[in-house]
């Protein structure tokens, strides 16, 4: 884990309300891993109060420098800064932080599951995995949202050969309706060895419920919100199953956490 100030290289709005933002970091982020997530807070004019966390959308190579790209989803005045950021400006990165996703073992199938930003996190790991040398072909992504426009990264994953599959609440983008829907039909007949899911609660509760009994690996990722992203505020504590552990703290005990461990 490491903290400095990074130089935003893009900040692009990709759909409605959606901004894809380039970062320049430093070595430290070689080690990042799908799942992970930072840390983040503006510098200078519009220098927000708190940091906020972003699940890491990628890390590569770009021209020579280790890039840190983030999906995000502008929902309030906080954010608001973040889509005014230009090319030049510096924001305080704090991270790589939390713990991962488990990666399969080649030639175990898996399914991504991704419900509006909540496909942020996907992107990394799917670009783990083909760079580890898995077959795209066992692995398919689903993407949710209520509508076209909350689709977002589909061409990305194709382009890496993964089968993806989309739905929407009303039906503008690929088949209409729950993302577990499809999900559970492609379940049925895949038969994978992990299921990885983060976007909304209510679908995070869906696809646990779905997984409940099976076979396969289910892992979730928690959004929540977070103000220091290191266990000190203990203002993102979540229910556990355990007796003898019945909270969380999604930000040192996740963001990922086996679907069997969580009181959903």
């Amino acid at each position: 884990m490491k903290l400095r100030e990074c130089d935003v290289l893009w900040n692009k709005k990709v759909s409605s309300g959606y901004f894809h933002m380039g970062v320049e970091v430093g070595d430290a982020f070689k080690a990042a891993r799908a799942g992970q997530f930072v840390m983040i807070k503006t510098t200078g004019e519009g220098e927000t109060l708190l940091r906020r966390p972003f699940s890491i959308h990628d890390v590569r190579e770009d021209e020579g420098r280790l890039v840190l790209e983030l999906l995000y989803k502008v929902v309030g005045p906080n954010t608001g800064v973040y889509a005014k950021l230009k090319p030049g400006h510096s924001v305080s990165v704090l991270g790589p932080l939390g713990n991962a996703f488990t990666l399969p073992e080649k030639g175990a199938k898996s399914f991504l599951v991704g419900g509006g930003i909540g496909i942020a996190p996907m992107l990394f790991l799917g670009r783990q995995l083909v760079e580890a040398g898995h077959d795209p072909s066992c692995h398919t992504v689903f993407i949710g949202g209520r509508s076209k426009e909350d689709v977002l990264s589909a061409e990305v994953f194709r382009g890496m050969g993964l089968t993806v599959v989309e739905t929407t609440d009303d039906g503008s983008l690929g088949e209409k309706g729950r993302i577990t829907v499809p999900l559970e039909r492609f379940y049925e007949k895949e038969k994978p060895s992990l299921v990885y899911a983060c976007g909304p609660h209510p679908m995070l509760v869906g696809v646990a419920q779905l997984m409940e009994g099976r076979d396969a690996l289910c892992e979730l990722s928690l959004e929540i919100i977070m103000a220091c992203g290191m266990g000190a505020c203990m203002g993102c504590v979540v229910d556990g199953r355990d007796a003898e552990h019945p909270y969380h703290h999604v930000c040192i005990d996740g963001p990922v956490f086996d679907a069997k461990n969580l009181n959903m």
